[in-house]
């Protein structure tokens, strides 16, 4: 039996013309939820796509302020926008397009502030970066969840288009070389405490390459949202010089790092980052691995806090060590450097037990992991899905 196609009054209905194509479904778009994690040259052609299209919810991520070399590849951006949050100006810019289209935007490093209970809860997600690092943190936070991505990249005139599916082909590290970890780990000074001022590179693009890859990205996740068959683990490769566009695929890499998966999730209706202590969600964890024993586990390293040898001062951190840069090492009253105490386990025998998850570095729909022996469980904080998944039409 085929789908029945809905013919409406091109006078009223803004999308009358998708009706025509036989496998599109507007209700299916209009009620889906598509995160764009980059608003520059491609996340503001993405989102321009998405948004003219009508899909329902858009999050839009991005940590970066608006300069006025964005101006000449960033469709939704205006000078008046110069010291604007990217995500501020790309989010006004959805909602002059198309006010059906409600929008959230979310500032903040995709590598360590958000929760991965996000990538879990949404329809699409769209990678519009320029960097090796968050590219790498959304395919292993994808492969833990089981989602696949739409990742594209440009320089100059050329571009790239990939589909990256948890065990339907290669993913993202399994294409990285031995100089890709290299950039990546660039950032990172001795005891891993992120560089404040490495100067990166910025990559020469032009808005047209920018329009062509978004295209296609956007193509690829509307196919996604539609059950539609994609090619993961293969890139869709453009050459603007030779108008050359060819496929190749990529060989899954043995041993791959980011082939990890979170089983069972265990979703925590009542749970929250603010609300719950660490002590509460450590009772959860030891109820649902039935083990008094029971610990929770992080992905990296926290500094609880910092001790100076020298003058013998201590300061309470309590962030993740991937998120203070170095001059945090610098004690603030002698000048000395400062020891880290570090932890990434909960055992229970913490004296802060009764700090709130958010209070200890924990964002906002977080999956942590609960372990006993060889048994595991992940606890997702489902509790804040419905205050963090909200979107303003205006």
């Amino acid at each position: 039996m085929t789908d029945t196609i809905v013919i409406t009054d091109p006078d009223t209905d803004r999308y009358h013309t998708f009706g025509y194509i036989s496998w599109w479904q507007q209700e299916v778009v209009r009620n889906a939820t598509v995160l764009v994690v980059g608003a520059g040259a491609l996340g503001n052609e993405v989102l321009k796509n998405l948004a003219l299209m009508g899909i329902g919810n858009i999050l839009i991520a991005d940590f970066d302020t608006i300069e006025d070399a964005n101006l000449s590849r960033s469709v939704l951006f205006r000078e008046s926008d110069r010291g604007r949050r990217k995500v501020d100006a790309a989010a006004a810019g959805v909602r002059a397009l198309n006010k059906d289209v409600k929008v959230k935007a979310w500032h903040g490093d995709i590598n360590y502030e958000m929760g991965l209970g996000v990538f879990r809860h949404v329809d699409a997600i769209i990678g519009c970066l320029d960097n090796r690092e968050a590219r790498l943190s959304i395919n292993r936070f994808c492969w833990a969840v089981d989602k696949p991505w739409v990742d594209g990249a440009i320089q100059e005139l050329m571009g790239i288009v990939r589909v990256f599916w948890p065990g339907r082909g290669a993913c993202y590290e399994c294409t990285l070389t031995d100089l890709d970890y290299q950039l990546i780990n660039l950032r990172y000074s001795c005891p891993l405490l992120a560089r404040q001022n490495l100067l990166q590179g910025k990559v020469p693009t032009t808005p047209t390459s920018a329009s062509i890859v978004a295209a296609f990205q956007t193509q690829e996740a509307l196919k996604l949202i539609h059950g539609l068959e994609v090619q993961p683990g293969k890139a869709l490769m453009i050459n603007g010089l030779t108008n050359d566009v060819y496929t190749t695929e990529y060989p899954v890499k043995e041993f791959c790092m980011s082939h990890a998966t979170m089983s069972p999730i265990v979703a925590l209706p009542q749970a929250t980052a603010a609300g719950t202590t660490v002590g509460e969600l450590l009772a959860i964890a030891r109820q649902q691995l039935n083990d008094d024993e029971a610990v929770l586990e992080f992905d990296s390293e926290l500094v609880v806090a910092m001790h100076c040898p020298d003058c013998e001062g201590q300061e309470a951190i309590f962030r993740r060590m991937a998120r203070l840069y170095d001059d945090a090492a610098t004690c603030p009253n002698c000048g000395g450097r400062r020891e880290m105490e570090l932890t990434h386990r909960i055992t229970g025998r913490e004296a802060w037990l009764d700090k709130s998850l958010a209070s200890i570095d924990v964002p906002a729909l977080s999956i942590i992991r609960a372990r006993t022996g060889r048994e595991r469980a992940y606890l997702e904080l489902t509790g804040d899905k419905e205050s963090f998944l909200q979107f303003e039409s205006r």
